[in-house]
């Protein structure tokens, strides 16, 4: 059996309220190599963030959410 027989067998044996969810996973995957515009936007001002030293560590990030 090939693995897309084997995906297809799976998807078919899935409970009718687990299906959208696979969907949602699904064109995730299919969208996973394109970036959009909005999305390059923010990884821009993240780096600009981090290059102007608007960060904050790992530890203050926890404990401002009390985690």
């Amino acid at each position: 059996m090939t693995d897309r027989e084997s995906v297809h067998q799976l998807v078919d044996s899935l409970a009718e309220d687990q299906l959208p969810d696979v969907l949602d996973y699904l064109a995730e995957l299919q969208d996973a190599g394109e970036i959009t515009a909005e999305t390059k936007a923010a990884i821009e001002e993240g780096l600009d963030d981090i290059r102007k030293g608007r960060t904050v560590s790992l530890e203050e990030y926890r404990r401002t959410r009390g985690l």
